[in-house]
Formats: C-alpha cells, structure tokens, sequence
C-alpha cells in the first residue's frame, strides 16, 4: 500500500473515487478494467477497498465534510492531465458537500451533475418525496416527520402498524427500523435522539423480493444508459445483499415519470416496491451517484461508472444491452448469504454467475483484508454470546 501524496503524469484525464468501500471498490474495478487511471480517495487505512492494486489510494483527513473540498483542490495540484478529472462519489453526504460547495471546483473537475444541482439536491432529502410523487402520480406510502415524543404518538395515530421508520439525513446511526407497537417506537426515539427527525412511513407489505429498481444515467434528461433489477434480501433491512439483473418495463417507466421535468445528468435511480394488488409504489430515489449494487449493472454489461467517464471527457458512449449472466452477492453485509441463496427452493444461478462485492481473483488484497475483518467481527459477537469481556 501507498498513500503518499504523489504527482500524477497522465495521458488521459483520471477518475477520482471518492470513498473505497465496497461500492468504491466497484467503481475502482470497473473504471480500471476499462483503462482509465483511477486515484482514490480515503480516511480509513483499514478499508479492505484501501488494498487495491487497481487505484492509487491517498488517505484524506474528511471524504464527507467541506474538508474534502480542500483535499481535492491539493490533489488537483498534483494532477498533469489533458482534461480535467472526473469525480465519482459514494454516498449522499458527499453528493450535499460537492453541490452546495461546487463553486470552488468547477473549473477543476467534471462532476456529472454540477449544472443540474438546484433540482437535484432536494431529492436528497426523504421529507421531499412525498411532494414529488404527488406531483409525478405516483403512489407513495402515507408519511409523517417525527421530531420528538408527541409526533411519535401522532404517527402511531395517523399511519398505526405495520410502520417503517427511516432517518431523513443521510449516513445516520441506522438504515430502517420496524417497529411492532408503540412501546418499541417510543424507546426507539429516545436511543435514537441523535438521528431525529424520522420519517415515519406506513409499510407496504411484501418481504425483500417484492423490491425492484431502475437505474438510468441521464444527460440533461435524456437516457444514456439503464438497467432494470430485483432486490432477493437484504442483512439488515434496507441494505441489498442479493440482488439480479430483471428487466421490467413498469418499473423503468415509473422511474422515468420520478425524474421527468427536472432535466437531472448523471446517475439516477428510483427503487420501488410492488404491493399484493400488483401496484407499485416509490421507496426512494438515489441521485448524484450510484447504489451500492452497481457491481449488479457492471456485472451484467451496463458499466454505469465507465458511462459517466466517458459522457464527461466529451467521448461517445456505446449502446448497451443488459444481460442477465451474474447474481450479486454483499458479503461483507450478509456473509452467509451465498449459503442462504443455495438452499431457497425458488432460487438458483441458473447458469449464471456468482459475483462479489470483494472477491475478485485478480485483486486478492480486498478480499483478504475483509474475511479477517468478518473473523475478527464474528469472534467478538460469539464471545459476547457466551458471557465473555
């Protein structure tokens, strides 16, 4: 491993990942295989992604605040190109950092949707989608916003259980959490406080496999690329650990009829979930970047990162197909989930292969370095088990 500032001599502008976690890594291998130099960026020298032999990995003091800003204007200094890099970045906390602060990057970086970012940002927020479906027709489970105890109890009122409850801001201490009656809405609150304010949603019913989703690059509105899939399970709720390529024509529709007006470029998505009477109904968009299940697309010839590369550095972009040749697997969330999918009656590979979020035979290091994280994680969790400090 390197993580020495360096300069960086290029024949062709470099893309910069920002953040090599899993979906990182994803974005490091598919833009290497495809023979751009990627550069990425990280505060944790422990992330399996920081072992990668397909990036120069730099370590940075923040990849999420406005200090990130700071880092990539140092980067810039040290970039000899003839273009300007093109950013690609991990998580949504980032994608508010780089849209409100873009001003002091514009005329060092591509970003792929730095002039669309006065419609874009709002969708951020999961306050706002509410308004947008009823401005788009599209169903959207009955919402209300929990700031304290008293809009807890309203909520238990107005929407009752099943509910799901979700953090409005990004990155917060959980993902969703289902609570069964008030009590446990209550505690959950109160051990939460730091996390507030919730959305409080009513739940569609239907278990993991009633998930679906669409995921678009766009240029000013106009599809460049898409792939349709299917959410198997998810460790915890929330999170996709299987997942295969689906093509559904319902479902790229209604992600169309989400975005359309707001003339966004960049990657989009819109994952939905398809009630018992067949309807189907948004659970949440993804902008500014790609999902954590962007190995699915890669895996399945919709190289969504290699897309966006090429559309910003002015090249043409290939018609694609999506094919349905891989399943993806998150082991780093579901560990046992290869196992879990072996044994389901209604499932199989059918001829198709099995991809990972680490496992990759030509860059062994990531791998490595996240079974001796899930050892040491499932050592601690069986000596917590049987009573030991």
């Amino acid at each position: 491993m390197n993580f020495k500032r360096k300069h960086y001599r290029l024949q062709s502008p470099p893309a910069i990942v920002i953040g090599t976690c899993g979906h990182g890594l994803a974005l490091i291998h598919a833009l290497s295989n495809a023979g751009v130099s990627v550069i990425s960026l990280d505060t944790n020298p422990t992330l399996p992604g920081t072992r990668t032999l397909f990036s120069c990995v730099e370590l940075i003091p923040d990849i999420n605040g406005p200090a990130l800003l700071d880092s990539l204007l140092d980067l810039h200094t040290r970039i000899e190109a003839p273009d300007k890099p093109v950013l690609f970045l991990t998580n949504d906390r980032m994608v508010h950092t780089l849209g409100v602060h873009w001003h002091r990057l514009a005329d060092k970086f591509h970003l792929s949707w730095s002039a669309c970012s006065t419609p874009l940002l709002p969708l951020l927020g999961k306050h706002n989608l509410e308004l947008r479906c009823q401005q788009t027709g599209l169903r959207y489970p009955e919402t209300c916003l929990i700031h304290n105890d008293m809009d807890a109890r309203t909520a238990v009122t107005t929407i009752g259980f099943p509910m799901i409850i979700k953090p409005v801001r990004p990155l917060a201490g959980f993902k969703t959490f289902l609570p069964s009656n008030t009590d446990e809405l209550m505690r959950w609150t109160e051990i939460h406080q730091p996390d507030l304010p919730f959305l409080a949603q009513r739940f569609i019913p239907g278990d993991d496999q009633a998930i679906y989703f669409s995921a678009l690059y766009l240029d000013a509105g106009r599809v460049l690329a898409r792939f349709d899939g299917h959410k198997l399970r998810s460790r915890p709720l929330g999170h996709t650990t299987i997942a295969e390529s689906f093509r559904n024509e319902e479902v790229y529709q209604q992600t169309l009829d989400f975005f359309d007006g707001l003339n966004l470029s960049g990657p989009v998505s819109l994952e939905v979930k398809k009630a018992p009477d067949d309807s189907y109904w948004v659970i949440e968009p993804t902008v500014g970047r790609t999902d954590f299940w962007v190995g699915l697309c890669i895996a399945n010839g919709i190289n969504l990162p290699y897309v966006e590369y090429l559309h910003q550095t002015g090249q043409s972009v290939p018609n694609l197909t999506q094919q349905d040749q891989a399943v993806w697997f998150n082991e780093e969330r579901d560990p046992f989930g290869r196992f879990w999918f072996a044994v389901q009656p209604d499932l199989a590979l059918k001829g198709r292969q099995d991809c990972y979020l680490y496992l990759k035979h030509k860059d062994a290091e990531p791998a490595k370095q996240a079974l001796k994280k899930l050892s040491k994680d499932l050592g601690r969790a069986a000596a917590k088990r049987l009573g030991f400090r």
